[in-house]
């Protein structure tokens, strides 16, 4: 039955396009459907097919469908909470290559070679911190760059 609906949705949807970007209507085959399509029709049909079709969480997990796969959703939020209350230590820590700061990241982020990683973060100090006015979020996600570069 949703095989069915979904097919009809994106049959007659085909008809009440016109082109231009839209971004207010989640993740999901209708995501993928109307994609570089506008107004109101195409919106509304791609949003009911995202909802009828019952995908959006597959789409999320699987970084499929419009969708972006998060790298660890949960070690980038600890490693936003702990860098934001520890900036200047973090700061510190990763400029000398040691310190209870990398050993905590180096949890976070289940490392277990706790040496190599300081001495990566140390290297990588320049693209890390890349400015003075650098927020926690901009460090975290440069982190993540180099970790996983």
């Amino acid at each position: 039955m949703k095989k069915v609906i979904c097919s009809a949705i994106f049959a007659g949807a085909m008809m009440f396009t016109a082109s231009a970007g839209n971004n207010n209507i989640g993740a999901g085959l209708g995501t993928v459907i109307f994609e570089g399509h506008d107004g109101l029709v195409s919106q509304t049909l791609a949003a009911t097919t995202n909802g009828i079709c019952m995908n959006q969480l597959f789409a999320i997990t699987s970084g499929t469908l419009g969708a972006e796969k998060p790298d660890s959703l949960w070690a980038t939020n600890e490693m936003n909470k702990f860098i934001k209350g520890n900036m200047d230590k973090v700061a510190k820590d990763i400029a000398t290559g040691k310190g209870e700061t990398i050993d905590t990241l180096a949890a976070i982020l289940k490392i277990e070679d706790k040496d190599a990683f300081s001495a990566l973060l140390q290297a990588n100090f320049d693209k890390i911190y890349t400015s003075e006015a650098i927020t926690h979020e901009q460090v975290v996600a440069n982190i993540m760059k180099v970790v996983n570069s």
